[in-house]
């Protein structure tokens, strides 16, 4: 059931009783008091900068703890498991950055930007990145790659169009930093953007393995995290930043997140050790990410040129042509896999997945037409009714295989010898019917005349053995006939007539029996 389903519940009920649920429920508590200092005491109480510092590295150190236990967890795939430990690592590289921030500004009281600080804080995006990559998913075909290519860089435009908007074009217009800090300030929007293609990955492509609540969970932390920095860069840029405004809500919430999805990983996969699914790919939606992302850049776009903002608009306009090329071709490419799907699906609902003849409802949907026309026109029509002789006899001897394999081969025979407008089907086990358009009994003797001769002469190698076989023939007009079931059946009659004398024999209905040709 969905996530507010009773299962849901229980489950969630099940993961509190446990240790690393426990452990995330205290860290929400923790969250809920600083999100409550945030909105309506950073401005009222003492020691603004102390608490909005050293709030985070105890839930830096949680997370990371969480995460590198979820990465020890041996019921986990070896790839899960090592994207875990690298998210972990980019937990703790955060961390760091966190205390060193906490003791430049707190202990020392110098400003931390820019500071040793910042390594921690850039080491942190290529490794989260690595982590959400590492994540084992489900093999695809060459057009779900070329699909998620495309998605991925639809939302990644999106977000360099949000990014440039608020924080790199505002950075390219600004002369007052020194090179340093400009340096530190653009390499953290393009760690964003490193980022924002990392959870794409994560979102858009169908984990093999694993929890997906928890990477779910994961990726939402990512996306408050996201949302944080660029309104941090926001507001650093209006030298309008303080400890404990709204980015550090939304970075409590993130690691928070990140958190829960760590803990959750390792629960499941002690009580249900996940399994790697192979084969036939899963039914997946259809993701809403790069609609929104296409979206999100356009709105700005509109708003930047309704408003004549100061900021650059080239960064924008340019995102915005390469975003609907993008779209363009992404719709291209999902037109041209429906087509080909379209295809697959009718070929598998009208052929015989065996022999590449029609399937029975498809030769009886041609073969009405057929039929009305004869009515209708009155032009000569004939049906032949053909089966492999001892067929039976070869699938015992040899097997179901070698039988298949003949079968093939007459399928093969019969597509060579007919015409584009004569309708051949597998009609039953290894009874074969043809419909001949145009086509008196004469004419028609001399199709499975020559049908016959093709298939004495088949030569199988099955094995050691060396396969020989032939066929019999029933073959009726149209004359006569009111219903196209007639039709078949006068041909059903005059084959058992013919199986009736042996091998290798054709008769022709006439009346209630059949002749020799």
């Amino acid at each position: 059931m969905g996530i507010w389903g009773r299962p849901a519940f229980g489950g969630l009920r099940t993961w509190l009783a446990d240790r690393s649920g426990r452990v995330v429920l205290i860290l929400g508590l923790y969250v809920l008091a600083f999100v409550a200092w945030v909105a309506w005491g950073a401005d009222r109480l003492p020691y603004r900068e102390a608490i909005g510092d050293l709030a985070f590295p105890p839930m830096g150190l949680a997370a990371w703890a969480l995460a590198w236990q979820a990465g020890q967890n041996r019921a986990l795939p070896g790839r899960a498991r090592a994207a875990w430990r690298v998210i972990a690592l980019a937990l703790l590289s955060w961390t760091a950055g966190d205390v060193a921030w906490a003791y430049l500004e707190v202990v020392r009281g110098v400003s931390p930007f820019p500071s040793v600080a910042d390594i921690g804080y850039l080491l942190f995006y290529p490794l989260m990145m690595a982590g959400l990559l590492l994540f084992p998913h489900a093999p695809a075909t060459a057009a779900e790659r070329a699909t998620f290519w495309l998605d991925a860089a639809t939302v990644l435009l999106g977000g360099w169009m949000v990014i440039w908007y608020f924080v790199l074009g505002p950075i390219a217009l600004s002369a007052q930093a020194s090179t340093v800090e400009t340096v530190l300030s653009t390499a953290y929007p393009i760690g964003d953007l490193v980022m924002i293609f990392g959870v794409a990955a994560l979102l858009l492509r169908q984990p093999q393995a694993g929890d997906r609540t928890a990477l779910g969970l994961l990726g939402a932390a990512v996306g408050a995290f996201l949302a944080a920095d660029i309104g941090f860069g926001y507001l650093t840029l209006q030298d309008r930043y303080r400890p404990g405004d709204w980015p550090d809500a939304l970075w409590m919430l993130a690691w928070w997140l990140a958190a829960a999805a760590a803990g959750h990983q390792a629960w499941t996969a002690r009580v249900r050790p996940p399994v790697e699914r192979t084969g036939i790919a899963q039914a997946v939606g259809i993701s809403p990410l790069p609609y929104l992302a296409a979206v999100l850049g356009y709105i700005l776009l509109f708003v930047a040129g309704r408003y004549a903002t100061p900021y650059p608009l080239g960064g924008l306009l340019y995102a915005a042509i390469a975003l609907t090329g993008v779209v363009l071709i992404r719709q291209l490419t999902v037109m041209g896999e429906n087509l080909r799907l379209l295809g697959s699906l009718r070929e598998l609902a009208t052929t015989d997945s065996l022999t590449g003849l029609l399937n029975r409802r498809a030769f009886f949907d041609l073969a009405e037409r057929e039929f009305a026309r004869y009515q209708r026109y009155r032009h000569p029509l004939c049906a032949v009714m053909v089966d492999v002789d001892n067929f039976k006899d070869l699938n015992d001897r040899y097997g179901h295989l070698a039988g298949d394999e003949i079968l093939q081969h007459v399928a093969r025979q019969i597509r060579q010898e007919l015409r584009r407008v004569d309708v051949a089907a597998r009609f039953g086990g290894d009874e074969l019917v043809l419909l001949l358009p145009e086509t008196g009994i004469d004419d028609a003797l001399r199709v499975v005349s020559r049908l016959r001769h093709a298939v004495a002469e088949m030569r199988l190698s099955f094995g050691e053995h060396l396969l020989r076989t032939s066929i019999s023939a029933g073959v009726a007009s149209a004359d006569g006939c009111p219903s196209l079931e007639a039709l078949l059946q006068r041909a059903d009659l005059a084959l058992y007539q013919a199986k009736q004398a042996g091998r290798d024999q054709v008769r022709v209905f006439e009346g209630t029996s059949g002749r020799a040709p």
